[in-house]
């Protein structure tokens, strides 16, 4: 029996409103309805995926359309009362990350939709692409896990105020924390942090967890930019490029030609997943952020067939809970209330 087509909306026609339209149409969904203030750039979007009626309120759009699946690619502050404004109306969610600005309000959302049977989806997209799911399975190869590191370098502040750069950093770390939450086997928790440091445009934070330790650093200044994660274990090390979506893995073996070899070897390594990635990349039309297609695909099937969303209810509470203990901890927080 074939499944039925979901009727999709999308809330916000700017640059992820874009990006979730390409990866909707791609997943199978019919883009039904576009919401925006700028009525232009909803006209746009509808334009480039051949239909959709152009609405300059939620409101409006939801009276006048029937819809299964809202996309929510707002500003932070609007997350709430349009996924509150969605479920009332009887229709699943999928909402940019962070979900909503606080754990609590995070909860709410949860709550009210479980109460309706809908599922919420966070765009925790990373945990979707080829090169983690790789290395989910090749966890085995590198031992005993002992170290998640991950470093974000983002071009994304550049020339915004220091409010803004506050702003910027928090709404990055559920990136990191939804990928510790994913490889580290017993999850994290908003215990045992430390902020190492937290200053204009730059933080770093440390986690230990038993024999388990877990960094984050994220900046708005270092360049060259980085979106990378490492696993690192008593017998190799995984290393993920998350701005291309691939993974390569480095043996931990010691010998004096190995230690010469390195340098090499590990370049042909670099090479090889790239262009393998590259390739796979082209071939499937992911010209940009690597797994949002897969996750909305999974979420789809998820809303056809009456299954669990792919990105669980505790995992979302857990990456929000630490995300509103870090920025807490780090005085960002104070910044985003300004």
């Amino acid at each position: 029996m074939a499944k039925k087509r979901l009727n999709i909306g999308i809330v916000g026609a700017g640059h992820m409103g874009y990006w979730h339209a390409n990866s909707a149409r791609r997943a199978g969904g019919h883009i039904s309805a576009i919401a925006d203030k700028n009525i232009i750039a909803s006209q746009h979007l509808a334009n480039k995926y051949h239909g959709g009626i152009c609405f300059t309120t939620v409101e409006e759009m939801l009276n006048k359309i029937k819809l299964d699946v809202l996309h929510i690619c707002t500003p932070l502050e609007t997350h709430v009362p349009i996924a509150e404004l969605a479920m009332n109306a009887g229709i699943h969610v999928v909402i940019e990350k962070p979900v909503a600005p606080s754990v609590v309000e995070t909860e709410l959302i949860l709550k009210k939709a479980a109460s309706r049977s809908l599922l919420v989806c966070a765009v925790h997209q990373f945990i979707f692409q080829e090169g983690v799911q790789k290395a989910k399975k090749s966890l085995a190869q590198i031992g005993k896990l002992l170290h998640v590191r991950s470093t974000i370098c983002s071009a994304g502040a550049e020339g915004y105020s220091e409010r803004k750069q506050g702003m910027i950093a928090a709404d990055i770390l559920p990136h990191p924390l939804s990928l510790m939450q994913y490889f580290i086997p017993c999850g994290i928790s908003d215990k045992d942090w430390v902020i190492v440091m937290s200053k204009h445009g730059e933080f770093h934070a440390f986690y230990t967890l038993d024999e388990i330790t877990a960094s984050v650093f994220i900046s708005m200044n270092t360049r060259p930019t980085e979106c990378t994660l490492q696993i690192l274990g008593s017998e190799g090390r995984i290393t993920l490029d998350l701005f291309h979506g691939y993974a390569y893995i480095e043996s931990g073996k010691v010998s004096r030609m190995r230690k010469i070899a390195h340098p090499f070897s590990l370049s042909a390594s670099i090479f090889i997943n790239a262009a393998l990635n590259l390739g796979r990349r082209i071939v499937h039309r992911e010209l940009a952020y690597p797994g949002l297609t897969p996750l909305i695909g999974a979420f789809y099937r998820a809303v056809q067939t009456h299954s669990d969303c792919p990105i669980s209810s505790n995992d979302l509470l857990t990456v929000a809970l630490v995300r509103d203990k870090l920025i807490q901890s780090a005085g960002l927080d104070k910044l985003l209330v300004q």
